[in-house]
């Protein structure tokens, strides 16, 4: 067999074939790293994505041979970390059987306990207006890569503005990632003067409680080392059973 070849895109049934294997859905930040990255496809239906020097998705449709493959993969491309989310089984076994080393990079929240009603003060959350695009912007502090990033979201009614006592203090995203999944991906945004009040809390609970009346189910993550925002996702009703584990080769 030849090895893995350079691809213009990834095959939507292989796509839909991986991620129906996954016991969990796919989260936004990942769902990212995917669009941006180059596909690598083998003849007998695997394939990997890159984004720059990071293995971002592996996938082989005949799990007893994902191992060998994975290895011929990194001797063909040299990646230097391979993110793995723990509950893709199949490349957390071949990643660890490589004798690979991991660490956690991150928690995911896959299950959100009952909760009442949330509450803050002064605070209302409402669709984003293109006025509020840039004020959004502006109090942004690297949560959004760049002001379009904030304007594509606000258009595709995905962005959601936090006001208190009609200041706008932060904003909220609901991205429904993956079309056929009932999986939403959950984030906030709060800007620095409103901090350590409760404010972000109060945004993730009153976004998730709106996408859960619609029947749907509220995602999201954090990074490892951002104790705060899991603090917030745990106080808000968010559970972490599975991670995004770093594997260095």
């Amino acid at each position: 067999m030849s090895g893995f070849t350079r691809s213009s895109q990834l095959s939507p049934l292989l796509r839909r074939q991986y991620l129906a294997s996954l016991e969990e859905p796919q989260e936004w930040f990942l769902e990212e790293l995917v669009g941006l990255g180059q596909v690598w496809t083998h003849e007998d239906g695997s394939y990997g994505v890159t984004n720059e020097k990071t293995l971002v998705e592996f996938f082989s449709a005949d799990p007893t041979n994902a191992e060998k493959l994975l290895h011929d993969f990194w001797g063909q491309h040299c990646f230097s970390t391979a993110l793995v989310k723990s509950y893709d089984y199949d490349f957390v076994r071949s990643c660890e059987n490589l004798g690979w080393t991991s660490s956690v990079g991150g928690f995911l929240f896959r299950k959100r306990k009952p909760r009442g009603q949330a509450a803050f003060d002064g605070a209302e959350i409402r669709s984003t207006t293109p006025t509020d695009v840039h004020v959004i912007w502006q109090i942004n502090d690297n949560f959004f890569d760049n002001e379009d990033e904030v304007a594509n979201l606000a258009v595709s009614n995905k962005l959601w503005t936090v006001t208190v006592d009609g200041e706008i203090a932060g904003c909220g995203v609901s991205n429904r990632v993956i079309k056929k999944s009932d999986a939403v991906d959950v984030g906030m945004m709060v800007a620095s003067k409103f901090r350590r009040r409760g404010l972000g809390t109060y945004i993730v609970s009153e976004i998730a409680a709106r996408i859960e009346r619609e029947g749907l189910r509220p995602i999201c993550g954090c990074g490892a080392s951002n104790l705060a925002s899991k603090a917030t996702l745990e106080k808000a009703g968010f559970v972490s059973d599975h991670q995004l584990l770093s594997f260095t080769p």
